[in-house]
C-alpha cells in the first residue's frame, strides 16, 4: 500500500464508483458537446433544444410513472396500451359530447385520468394480493385494454374535425414558446420528485423496493403502495397518450402507446445508473429521457440511418445495466 511522506495510507481515487455515479451525465454531456461541434448550425440552437424536449416529452411522462412502480419492485407492461386508451377515451368522450369549452375539457381529461387509475390499481391489487407477476399480470391487462378499445372504437379513429380546440391546444399550443407537452413533462417530474424524495409515502416505497421484507417486518403495508403504484404508472401512461392525441389531434384505437413501451423502460434503467447506481428515480429517469431524445435528434440532424438509432440505445442500456450490476456487486 502506498504511503504519504507523514506515514498515511494514500486512498486511490475510486474510478468505478465515479463513472457508476456520473458516467451517464458524462455520456450525455459528450454526445452533446460532439453534435454540437458536428452540426453547429442546427443542434445547440434554442429551436432545436424545444425540438427535443418536445419529442421526448410523451415518453418522458409515461417514463416518470413507470419510475413510481420500478421503485417498489414492479414492471408494469400495460403502460403502451394504457397510453393508447387515454389517448383514444379523450377524443372520443370529447366527441360525443360535442361542446369545445375548457371546462368540458378538463372534465373529460380528469374522467380519462381517473378511469386509468382505477385500472392501475386493480393491477395493484392483484399482483399485490394474490401474489401474480407484476410482469405477466400486467400484460395480460394490456391484452385486455386493447380489446375494449378496438372493441368500443369498431377500429375507427376520432378524426381532429370531432375533437375540440380547446383539447388539442394540450398537445399543440405553447406559454411564454414553451410547447404545453414540455410544460406538462415538467411538471410530472416535479410532482413525482416531491411525492418521492420528500413525502414518508415516496420514503416508503424506497423502503419496499429495496428489501419487501424488511419493510414488512417495520410495518409497512407493501398492498397499499403496490395499489398506488400501479396508480400512478397507468395515470401517466394515459396522461401521455392524451398528450399525444391532442398534439396529432386524432384519438387512434390502436398503435400509439406501443411506440414508447420499450423506450420508457430503456429512460428508466438507464436513469438507474445516474447519481444513485442501481436505484431508480425521477431525476435518473429525466437523464435517461434527455439522453434518448439527443441521441434520436443529433443523429437525425447528421443524416445518420435511423437504425443506428436504436443501436446506440441499446449498447448504451447494456453500459448503463453493465455499471449497476457491478456496483451491486462492489456492495455485496
Amino acid at each position: 500500500m502506498a504511503t504519504t511522506e507523514t506515514g498515511g495510507a494514500e486512498t486511490a481515487f475510486d474510478w468505478f464508483g465515479f463513472l457508476a455515479r456520473w458516467g451517464t451525465l458524462i455520456s450525455l454531456v459528450l454526445l452533446i458537446a460532439f453534435f454540437s461541434l458536428a452540426r453547429p448550425e442546427v443542434f445547440p440552437t434554442l429551436r432545436n433544444t424545444l425540438n427535443i424536449l418536445n419529442q421526448v416529452s410523451i415518453l418522458g411522462i409515461i417514463a416518470l410513472g413507470l419510475t413510481v412502480c420500478l421503485v417498489v419492485g414492479l414492471f408494469d407492461l400495460s403502460i403502451g396500451a394504457m397510453a393508447t386508451f387515454g389517448g383514444y377515451f379523450a377524443a372520443r368522450f370529447l366527441a360525443e359530447l360535442g361542446m369545445d369549452s375548457a371546462w368540458v375539457v378538463l372534465g373529460a381529461v380528469l374522467a380519462v385520468l381517473i378511469l386509468a387509475m382505477l385500472i392501475g390499481m386493480i393491477n395493484g391489487a392483484l399482483v399485490s394480493y394474490l401474489g401474480i407477476s407484476a410482469i405477466v399480470e400486467t400484460l395480460a391487462m394490456s391484452f385486455v385494454v386493447t380489446g375494449v378499445i378496438l372493441g368500443v372504437s369498431g377500429a375507427r379513429t376520432v378524426y381532429s374535425s370531432d375533437i375540440p380546440e380547446s383539447f388539442q391546444i394540450i398537445g399543440q399550443g405553447a406559454i411564454l414558446g414553451i410547447p404545453n407537452p414540455i410544460l406538462i413533462m415538467i411538471a410530472t417530474a416535479l410532482v413525482l420528485w416531491v411525492f418521492l424524495e420528500h413525502t414518508q409515502p415516496g420514503r416508503n416505497m424506497y423502503a419496499i423496493g429495496g428489501n419487501r421484507e424488511a419493510a414488512r417486518l417495520s410495518g409497512i403495508n407493501f398492498q397499499k403502495f403496490a395499489l398506488i403504484a400501479m396508480a400512478i404508472s397507468a395515470a401517466c401512461a394515459a396522461l401521455g397518450g392524451l398528450v399525444a392525441a391532442a398534439n396529432l389531434a386524432s384519438g387512434r384505437p390502436q398503435g400509439v402507446g406501443e411506440t414508447y413501451l420499450l423506450n420508457a423502460f430503456v429512460a428508466v434503467f438507464i436513469g438507474a445508473s445516474t447519481l444513485r447506481p442501481g436505484k431508480f428515480h425521477v431525476f435518473g429517469t429525466a437523464v435517461g429521457v434527455l439522453l434518448i431524445g439527443v441521441i434520436n435528434n443529433g443523429l437525425s440532424v447528421m443524416g445518420v440511418a435511423t437504425y443506428w438509432q436504436y443501436i446506440v440505445q441499446g449498447l448504451i442500456l447494456i453500459l448503463a445495466l453493465i455499471s449497476a450490476s457491478m456496483n451491486s456487486v462492489r456492495r455485496a
